[in-house]
């Protein structure tokens, strides 16, 4: 396999992840407090209200979206539904509000120091979208066999660098908004869990 490919496919998934989950959170806010900027990024204004409820439906689809649809642009060359890749990408971090809403509802999402929920959302949401993905691509025929197990332990093995660096930062004295931190968050863990099993994956896709 072209190493070159095995490179885009890391660099898509660790901006798809990143861009993705900035993005979302934008929505979601927009949802919530409309065009007032300054409540944007104010987490611990949330309340539980029916709006935040579809804010954080909103805030997982759109991060599914773009993350799927990033990783469609890398797969348009080959056999690869790109609708089904998409929607199945969608609809795994969609079904992480099934977590995230009963635990705003006991007032606990949203109030737990550190980067706690993007951990939850993207490793969780992202193992349930590697789920669909792989059922996608089941019905087409195609058996990317130990793609699946390598994306999850990448999701988990990403969490020790993201932990290291937001402490270096910390340690620093470096101040790092909500933005930035979800920002670093989703380039570290997408590009890491796509390094770990990009090639288990893209060899078994047929030109």
């Amino acid at each position: 396999m072209d190493p070159k490919l095995h490179t885009k496919w890391v660099l898509a998934n660790a901006l798809g992840t990143s861009s993705g989950f900035v993005a979302a959170l934008q929505a979601g806010m927009f949802v919530q407090f409309g065009f007032d900027m300054d409540l944007h990024w104010q987490f611990e204004q949330f309340d539980n209200n029916l709006r935040f409820a579809v804010a954080d439906v909103v805030v997982l689809s759109v991060l599914g979206t773009v993350l799927g649809g990033v990783q469609a642009l890398q797969l348009r060359t080959r056999s690869v539904r790109i609708s089904s890749w998409i929607i199945a990408t969608a609809t795994g971090f969609g079904l992480m509000a099934a977590v995230s809403l009963p635990l705003t509802a006991v007032g606990v999402w949203g109030r737990i120091p550190g980067p706690v929920e993007p951990i939850v959302t993207l490793v969780g949401g992202g193992t349930v979208a590697g789920f669909l993905q792989r059922r996608a691509l089941h019905r087409q025929g195609i058996e990317p066999r130990s793609w699946l197990a390598l994306w999850i332990t990448g999701l988990v093995a990403s969490l020790v660098p993201i932990a290291a660096l937001l402490a270096l930062l910390e340690s620093l004295g470096v101040s790092v908004s909500w933005a930035a931190e979800s920002f670093i968050t989703g380039l570290l863990l997408g590009g890491v869990a796509a390094w770990i099993s990009g090639k288990a994956l893209l060899v078994s896709l047929p030109e």
